[in-house]
């Protein structure tokens, strides 16, 4: 663990924990079932809608669902259900 100025340690939440602010963070968790429908718990809102590409936003960073048919199934305000036929998923 590294000192801060005048040798004192941080205060971490976790014993291990590096970066003790990604503890605040909402956790985001994709379950894909199959390549026919993704499951995104920690949606925060659509950034891009049609039927080839779906991006969606998140606390921490921005999934990308790439295919043919895609659509949003259920939208809420913290979960999103994409179905179609899914190429691929890209985190950026």
């Amino acid at each position: 663990m590294k000192k801060q100025a005048g040798g004192k340690k941080p205060f971490l939440l976790a014993k291990g924990m590096e970066e003790p602010a990604a503890a605040f963070l909402a956790p985001v968790r994709v379950e894909l079932l199959g390549n026919r429908q993704a499951v995104v718990d920690g949606c925060k809102g659509i950034i891009e809608y049609s039927d080839s590409c779906i991006r969606l936003s998140t606390s921490r960073l921005i999934l990308k669902f790439t295919g043919t048919g895609l659509e949003i199934r259920a939208l809420t305000d913290s979960s999103a259900i994409v179905e179609g036929t899914i190429l691929s998923v890209e985190y950026s």
